[in-house]
């Protein structure tokens, strides 16, 4: 006999337990069963965790810990650079001459052995600039173990009287406060408030007439105008206020030619181009050279 069909699973329905408005609340309340927190409290929250933050921060710059971790560095770094040969074993000094070496290397600040990178030159610029005798100074770092420096001093160039005290001053006229005038005695001594601002003229012009330079003993600047000369052993000679090269050539023929320094004559008057006026007599035997108003 041929089987039957076969049989059928048997499908049980179960009731559903509620409706589906009422599960999905029922899902809503367990989810929202959990600890709740609201906006005042997170914010407070926030605002504690900020200001822990920035205490560690401030606690960290007061006692300074970032500086003290990035000198440590620094220092772990240079000494590692040493050690490959960027040492300074060599410091060049080109144009010294009268800039005290103690104090031009106080200023330059480096010793030999130091990381030649730990060297700044922008610094030993600065004060070395402030030494009295520095006039302009180039700095240069040669790697890996050498520096250069190339000093221009300013250039003591006359000897200034001015209110009983006699100075040294450079070519821009300024005063040399390291030099003491007993020890340039052989530089030209000049006169008058105005002075300082001709000398450098005024040398100039003696360059050119050099028996009169030989013969000067001091210049003396009359207001704003011209010079007064003193020439050896204490001649005067009045100088004019233009065409001073016509004058200059006159008294290099006097001196020369005439041996006018040999006779008894206190004065020369130069000032005028169509004559020269002189007086005779005897000349002081230390003339008091002071600023005259003409």
């Amino acid at each position: 006999m041929d089987a039957g069909p076969p049989d059928m699973p048997r499908v049980i329905k179960k009731p559903l337990r509620g409706s589906v408005r009422q599960n999905t609340a029922n899902r809503r309340l367990e989810e929202n069963t959990g600890p709740r927190f609201g906006f005042g409290a997170r914010l407070a929250f926030m605002v504690l965790v900020a200001l822990a933050i920035l205490s560690f921060f401030s606690w960290s710059w007061s006692n300074r810990w970032p500086h003290r971790l990035l000198d440590s560095i620094k220092a772990q770094t240079l000494n590692a650079t040493k050690t490959i040969g960027f040492a300074v074993t060599d410091v060049t000094v080109e144009g010294r001459h009268y800039t005290d070496r103690g104090a031009l290397l106080a200023a330059l600040g480096v010793k030999a052995g130091s990381p030649t990178f730990s060297f700044d030159p922008q610094a030993s610029y600065d004060k070395i600039m402030a030494l009295p005798w520095t006039g302009s100074v180039s700095i240069i770092r040669s790697l890996p173990a050498k520096i250069i420096i190339r000093l221009q001093e300013r250039q003591p160039i006359a000897r200034w009287q001015h209110d009983d005290k006699t100075i040294v001053i450079d070519t821009d006229g300024r005063e040399l406060t390291a030099a003491k005038a007993e020890e340039f005695a052989n530089l030209p001594l000049v006169v008058g408030n105005a002075a300082p601002e001709q000398t450098q003229s005024l040398l100039a012009l003696l360059r050119d007439y050099p028996v009169v330079a030989r013969a000067l003993k001091a210049a003396v600047r009359v207001g704003q105008r011209r010079w007064n000369f003193y020439v050896h052993p204490n001649l005067l000679i009045r100088m004019p206020e233009h065409e001073i090269d016509v004058a200059m050539k006159k008294l290099t023929q006097l001196i020369e030619e005439q041996k006018v320094l040999d006779r008894n004559v206190v004065a020369i008057d130069l000032r005028f181009p169509d004559r020269m006026v002189i007086e005779p007599g005897q000349q002081p035997a230390s003339p008091r050279y002071g600023e005259t108003s003409e």
